[in-house]
């Protein structure tokens, strides 16, 4: 199976609609994919990830830009002429058919032979962990195993790039989980590219190599797992991914990476930052609720409006000066669990805030 990048230039999708005003769907977004990378689009519904997708698919025509695949520009040509595969959220299965000639369909069409539709098929068959069950049909099989199905329709295409459209969202909570663990580790064996679209924050962060926010049309942030968690560039990107806090200070005084804040009439000293801020100018606080924890001493004082035992860790929101702020306290078992309605301490560890 040969992976290819995937270039998208300027890429914009423009519904007319004259009583509203055209509606940019998908407005002048670009970003490199390279061969046997694991992408994700995430976003909110109207964000524009799904567009994208079927832009990429054929299945919409671009009002701009362009997309090449291999180097080559795929615009042009008509969904089934171009190296791409979609897994859909519906699956799209044949109900006549058995699972073997489900997967054989594309096989069929393409008029290879009997023989090397059947190496094919029996070997993905293998690889998707679905052997055993070629004769079933369809609606014989629990949810997870057509999904297994319509993913093993898809890479017996052998695609240059395979495409995601919200393949688990009608998963159970579970399975969901089952399933996003076997879709990365066989896309990682098989290394082909991959472009992945979902609304859960979850599913991108433990799948992708890179994700792409979108907002608006836009791309909001593009980086790994750990950059658009650890580093945000905005409000935005800090609470689509995760669950983020935030103070409003004052910048006091900056040295290299290093801020100093004035943070609800504490001073603040040593905040990692890489940008570069005026005295006096506003910034804001990122902080992720595992990067806190709540004491009997500590930089705030906080009244418990919340306290919830989660199992692997305690979860409190406390009202600080009036700034709603969550905490989980990882491994509860041993530590004073506070109840609403006491009086607090929230302590953190400067090197865990975010400057934006």
């Amino acid at each position: 199976m040969s992976a290819k990048g995937l270039s998208i230039i300027n890429l914009e999708k423009v519904y007319p609609n004259k009583y509203t005003g055209d509606v940019h769907a998908v407005d002048d977004i670009s970003m490199e994919i390279q061969p046997g990378e694991f992408v994700t689009l995430l976003g909110p519904s109207g964000c524009g990830k799904t567009t994208t997708l079927r832009m990429i698919a054929g299945f919409e025509r671009p009002t701009g830009g362009d997309i090449r695949l291999g180097g080559e520009s795929i615009c042009h040509l008509t969904p089934d002429r171009r190296d791409t595969a979609m897994v859909f959220q519906t699956y799209a299965l044949f109900p006549n058919l058995n699972v073997y000639d489900n997967i054989a369909y594309g096989l069929k069409i393409k008029k290879l032979s009997r023989q090397e539709i059947r190496e094919k098929v029996m070997g993905i068959l293998a690889m998707t962990g679905l052997e055993g069950l070629e004769s079933r049909h369809t609606n014989e099989l629990s949810g997870g195993q057509q999904q297994r199905v319509a993913l093993a329709r898809a890479l017996v295409m052998e695609p240059g790039v395979l495409l995601f459209d919200e393949p688990l969202s009608n998963l159970d909570a579970k399975l969901r989980v089952q399933m996003r663990t076997e879709i990365r580790k066989i896309q990682r064996a098989v290394g082909i590219t991959a472009v992945y679209v979902t609304h859960d924050q979850a599913e991108a962060m433990s799948m992708s190599d890179r994700i792409v926010i979108l907002k608006d049309g836009k791309i909001a942030q593009m980086g790994s797992p750990k950059e658009v968690y650890y580093h945000p560039t905005s409000e935005f990107s800090a609470n689509f991914i995760g669950t983020a806090n935030t103070l409003r200070g004052t910048v006091k005084s900056q040295e290299g990476n290093a801020l100093t804040a004035s943070v609800l009439g504490r001073e603040l000293a040593g905040i990692p930052c890489e940008r570069s801020f005026q005295p006096g100018s506003e910034c804001t606080l990122i902080i992720r609720p595992e990067a806190c924890s709540v004491q009997e001493d500590g930089l705030f004082e906080a009244k418990v409006t919340l306290s919830t035992f989660m199992g692997s860790y305690q979860l409190y929101e406390l009202d600080i000066d009036g700034n709603r702020f969550t905490v989980h306290e990882n491994n509860p078992k041993t530590r004073r669990i506070y109840e609403p309605g006491e009086t607090a301490w929230l302590d953190l560890d400067i090197a865990d805030v975010h400057v934006i």
